[in-house]
């Protein structure tokens, strides 16, 4: 391929080129998916791993579930995440809670070698999983 192809070939598919990298890049991201009230945006969140350790009134304001990416995250990268979408709901803390792995999805093969008078059949699956941590989005009560 001489110079000018290669040019060509570029300015053509470049746009192709800058999807399917802005794709791989969201897809390494956490998600975040909350339920429950909007408020004005808060900029200072306090983090809490139990209801015990919140000295305060508080009312819950909602829900959240934080996804790892396709390609997986941290369980801090997905903690980031909550805390960002808690100042923009107007949150004054994060309540963090049950950590999992979900399975939404499995692959498997299988290999057969056959030889003169044995045949052997060779199996193996794998789960695809995400990982998801909970959160209360709560408001402190005056």
């Amino acid at each position: 391929m001489n110079k000018y192809k290669k040019i060509t070939f570029l300015k053509q598919y470049k746009n192709t080129l800058l999807m399917v990298g802005l794709i791989l890049v969201i897809s390494c991201a956490p998600t975040v998916n909350y339920i429950g009230k909007n408020y004005n945006p808060t900029e200072n969140i306090d983090v809490f791993l139990d209801t015990n350790d919140v000295k305060k009134n508080y009312e819950v304001i909602g829900k959240v579930d934080g996804i790892s990416g396709i390609l997986g995250s941290s369980y801090q990268d997905i903690q980031d995440k909550i805390v960002q979408k808690a100042k923009e709901k107007g949150a004054d803390a994060v309540i963090l809670y049950n950590m999992e792995q979900r399975i939404i999805g499995s692959t498997s093969s299988s290999n057969t070698e056959h030889r003169q008078w044995m045949k052997n059949t060779t199996t193996s699956s794998s789960n695809v999983t995400e990982d998801v941590l909970h959160a209360d989005f709560i408001k402190y009560i005056p």
